[in-house]
């Protein structure tokens, strides 16, 4: 009986902690205009934003800022700028990891530039 009440329980955990909702984690905060999935012009890449989360997605592999930022205790995220034509937000961890910047710009309904981390021109899908 405790055997099965103990795998029961890890069962109900590893359930819990594998949800895969970014979402959840709450790192990031991407304006309402900026939210979808937007697509770079030159690579293909794709960026995904969130109410939580910035997905950067390349040659079918997927990258979830949200996610890597929650694997780290000190990992932190600071929101710059968050107008209705600009999002610029840091992603850092503590003291003495890489800073890296997101500085989306958008320029039509359709239209975004990015000149901080993943650059580029890209078109909302």
């Amino acid at each position: 009986m405790k055997k099965l009440l103990l795998l029961f329980s890890l069962t109900i955990i590893t359930i819990s902690c594998s949800s895969g909702d970014e979402d959840s984690y709450g790192i990031f905060n991407p304006p309402a205009w900026i939210q979808g999935v937007w697509k770079d012009e030159a690579s293909g890449a794709t960026l995904t934003f969130t109410n939580h989360d910035i997905k950067y997605t390349t040659n079918g592999e997927s990258f979830s800022y949200s996610r890597q930022a929650y694997k780290f205790s000190e990992t932190l995220a600071q929101e710059i700028s968050s107008t209705p034509n600009l999002y610029v937000s840091d992603f850092h961890q503590g003291d003495k990891g890489f800073i890296f910047r997101f500085n989306f710009s958008k320029t039509s309904n359709t239209r975004m530039h990015s000149k901080g981390h993943l650059p580029g021109n890209y078109v909302k899908q």
